[in-house]
């Protein structure tokens, strides 16, 4: 999450990177950088965002249901420490 808001920031979203903070979560049992919802800020889960994300694709029959929201520039080292994470979060790309 740290990555998705410095790339927001370094590319004129702050009001996306807004929305990402720490926030308690009680599934993990610590604060965590984490999405909230843009209306009330309530922590968004792993599986309720990924459920939607799913949602979209599948209703437009491919990846073309998602909003492309940044495309930025991104160091390989830093990419791959994401895609590579083992902590057991859910990644959508």
């Amino acid at each position: 999450m740290a990555l998705a808001v410095q790339l927001l920031e370094r590319n004129g979203r702050a009001d996306l990177a807004a929305q990402v903070k720490s926030r308690y979560s009680r599934t993990m049992r610590e604060r965590q950088l984490t999405n909230g919802c843009g209306h009330c800020d309530v922590l968004q889960g792993n599986f309720p965002v990924q459920e939607e994300a799913l949602d979209h694709v599948v209703a437009a029959g491919g990846p073309d249901g998602l909003d492309t929201l940044l495309v930025a520039e991104c160091p390989a080292r830093a990419w791959q420490e994401v895609v590579h994470d083992n902590g057991g979060g859910v990644i959508a790309v």
